[in-house]
């Protein structure tokens, strides 16, 4: 019975995440975007304290090898969520042009 909050919290946070998709929502998109910047600080709190407990260029290396590999990991999934924006929001029902009127 103590997890009973985490689950119905959890269980709301899902309902509402699935609704702004359904719908394609601006906000869950700003959403997407802080929950990029979590996972980003997540990955470097390992980077920097990696760094910060090196004894050795040995360590140093494998500290920056640890950050390149979650900048390859966390990269493509940015990007393509950048260019995913154009699908939130309000559209008009107009199809898009190819000469930009």
């Amino acid at each position: 019975m103590e997890a009973l909050p985490y689950f119905l919290g959890f269980s709301v946070i899902c309902f509402l995440v699935s609704f702004g998709l359904f719908h394609r929502k601006v906000w869950v998109w700003y959403c997407g975007w802080v929950f990029f910047y979590i996972l980003a600080s997540y990955f470097g709190t390992f980077f920097v304290n990696g760094l910060y407990e090196a004894k050795d260029q040995t360590q140093v290396a494998y500290a920056c090898l640890y950050l390149a590999g979650g900048l390859f990991f966390w990269l493509p999934f940015v990007v393509w969520w950048a260019n995913q924006r154009s699908s939130f929001g309000i559209h008009d029902g107009r199809p898009k042009s190819l000469a930009g009127d």
